[in-house]
């Protein structure tokens, strides 16, 4: 512990932490874009399931006005009413943009690796869009799971969560190994791809503060303010255990190297 704390601190990991915390909120405007976007074309293909899904989802309480699915309903509407234009600039913009995330992402990661990157720029480039596309299916993918399973109560939460902490390991799992310009071990990579157990948690604990406290009725209040400034803590806390992760990792391999040093040598 002493030495990952050590290793943090020389290598600015919590100013990195930052850097990709901006970089997550550039790239998170365009996707909530392009998620609205999905979901309206998605409404427009089947009013029926979509409004089941949302009952489900959103329990009713109280009536006419002020039951908070109808507030859903007029969302739903205007969302399919303007999926054609969030679709034009959601596209573009989220490409953009998370490809600068996953850059920034392999900057700190070399960082931490102590290594510089050597690749040619367009190597880099495909290897961001490799990482968003890969992204976009572990999201695709954990959705249509927990669709598939919201009507078995308790098998169904159990395995959505399972899924869903599974594809982080497995995301996190990824960047670890090819970001870097560095040669990144399996086992290297495995260890640090456990820090998604910390990204998991946290966001757990954000679910419930929006599930207690968060207010449907209107969008100006205290407690939705104050989850939008936790939406901002989260992300950077989940950027500090994401580059922590990579410290362990690190660590972990040098103290490997130290014992086949110290097998050679005996």
């Amino acid at each position: 512990m002493r030495q990952v704390v050590t290793a943090a601190y020389e290598d600015n990991v919590f100013f990195l932490a930052s850097a990709l915390t901006f970089q997550a909120l550039l790239a998170g405007l365009p996707f909530v874009l392009l998620a609205l976007a999905a979901l309206g074309y998605f409404v427009h293909a089947g009013d029926e399931e979509v409004v089941r899904l949302f009952r489900e989802l959103i329990p009713s309480a109280g009536s006419g006005e002020t039951d908070p699915f109808r507030q859903v309903e007029r969302f739903l509407t205007s969302v399919r009413e303007s999926r054609g234009r969030l679709s034009i600039f959601g596209i573009p913009l989220f490409l953009w943009f998370s490809t600068r995330f996953f850059s920034g992402a392999r900057t700190a990661l070399n960082e931490v690796f102590d290594t510089h990157e050597s690749r040619p720029w367009w190597k880099g480039v495909g290897l961001d869009f490799s990482l968003v596309l890969a992204a976009l299916l572990l999201v695709v993918a954990n959705t249509v799971l927990t669709v598939s399973l919201i009507d078995l109560p308790w098998l169904g939460r159990f395995v959505s969560s399972i899924s869903t902490f599974s594809l982080g390991v497995l995301l996190f799992f990824l960047i670890y190994k090819i970001s870097p310009t560095r040669r990144v071990r399996w086992g290297q990579a495995v260890v640090a791809g456990v820090a998604a157990l910390g990204f998991e948690v946290t966001k757990r604990m954000y679910v419930v503060y929006l599930i207690e406290f968060t207010t449907l009725d209107r969008l100006i209040s205290n407690n939705n303010a104050i989850a939008l400034l936790l939406l901002v803590a989260w992300m950077y806390f989940t950027a500090c255990v994401f580059l922590i992760g990579a410290e362990v990792a690190e660590i972990y391999d040098l103290g490997r190297r130290q014992s086949e040093q110290r097998a050679i040598l005996t």
